[in-house]
């Protein structure tokens, strides 16, 4: 006897014939409501009923399998059935709309996570082009103080003096200026400018801020190791954390990296070593020839840590951390020098792989 479950009723099934039945309400909402449960894995009260029948089930779902036996195999067609009991395809429309709707109101925090992740990039990036604009702009009429001051100094200063008076009174600069005069209008804009780029840095911080606190809550293990922003970018790479919990290690370390691994597989050549892992210190500081071995200690650490988040909720980053200092230390005492094959040209290094593609490919031509 085999145990069927669709989305108007559970069945008992000998063969092609119907032996028992337990229909579902015919309301959207009711039918809605099972079909995320099972969604979930749970079981629903009609299959239990059908269950305590007394006879020997085989299942075809996982989620059955503590009614039955797994057995392989396809369901029996029921969807006559479905007609004949006065379930329309107009009530599998409405009831798989209120599931969808569900679904979106139970989006997790990661999901906004990756929103501001992406937010503060695009913020970063309109944030550099306006400062390079103004630091082009007010060089006109102040060029040493471009030279002189940071960035990051120079909008402060413009934002309120404006005028190279004000600036040079302030920072007791007693240079003469070989700058153009600026009008009313002109200082007025450039101030305007200047407030504008200070009011985006200040936006940046506290975003940057909220990133941080959200996945210290939600990935503390994974924010230890790598730190808030760049597991905010990891886990952005994947959508989730839960997904971010299921990839290997290896696909950990090239996160970021698509498209050089896809030119890599199309062309050869040499394959990435890291991607987004790169704007960890530990990885951009090192000496080149350590970072492919430090990107793939990094990932498992990283990786050994989003699982945890996931799936364990556990605090392990003390012992991740101390397992990856380790690790560390290893590849900088064994790896303190670059490799003799390392310091030969890099065309002589050429991989037998490469040599064979580069070939096919010369004869194609």
């Amino acid at each position: 006897m085999l145990l069927v479950t669709t989305w108007f009723g559970a069945f008992l099934v000998d063969g092609k014939q119907v032996v028992e039945s337990r229909l579902f309400p015919k309301d959207a909402r009711e039918i809605a409501r099972r079909l995320r449960k099972m969604e979930k894995g749970e079981l629903l009260d009609e299959e239990r009923a059908l269950a305590a029948c007394g006879k020997k089930l085989d299942v075809l779902d996982g989620r059955l399998r503590s009614l039955g036996a797994l057995a392989d195999g396809r369901p029996p067609a029921l969807d006559g059935l479905a007609a004949r009991s006065g379930f329309t395809s107009a009530l599998l429309h409405e009831a798989t709309m209120l599931v969808g709707r569900e679904k979106l109101g139970e989006l997790g925090p990661d999901r906004f996570i990756v929103q501001a992740i992406a937010g503060l990039d695009e913020l970063t990036k309109t944030q550099n082009l306006l400062t390079e604009r103004l630091v082009e702009w007010y060089g006109l009429h102040f060029p040493e103080l471009v030279e002189t001051v940071t960035q990051k100094e120079l909008v402060d200063l413009v934002a309120r003096h404006g005028r190279r008076e004000g600036i040079q009174k302030e920072t007791n600069n007693a240079l003469e200026s070989f700058g153009t005069a600026l009008s009313d209008d002109d200082e007025l804009a450039l101030k305007s400018w200047a407030s504008l780029v200070r009011s985006l840095s200040q936006t940046q911080s506290e975003l940057e801020g909220y990133v941080t606190r959200r996945m210290e809550q939600l990935a503390p293990n994974l924010s230890s190791v790598v730190g808030p922003l760049l597991a905010a970018r990891l886990l952005s790479h994947t959508g989730s954390l839960e997904r971010l919990g299921r990839i290997p290690a290896s696909t950990m370390q090239l996160l970021g990296a698509e498209k050089a691994l896809f030119q890599f597989m199309m062309e050869g050549g040499r394959p990435p070593k890291h991607g987004v892992l790169f704007q960890h210190p530990m990885l951009h500081r090192a000496p080149p020839w350590q970072r492919g071995k430090i990107a793939r200690a990094l990932a498992s650490a990283a990786t050994l840590a989003a699982r945890v988040d996931s799936f364990g909720k556990r605090d392990l980053a003390e012992s991740i951390r101390s397992g990856l200092q380790k690790k560390l230390e290893r590849i900088q005492r064994e790896h303190s020098a670059p490799s003799a094959r390392r310091s030969e040209p890099r065309d002589q290094r050429r991989r037998p792989f490469d040599q064979k593609r580069t070939g096919r490919r010369a004869g194609r031509r």
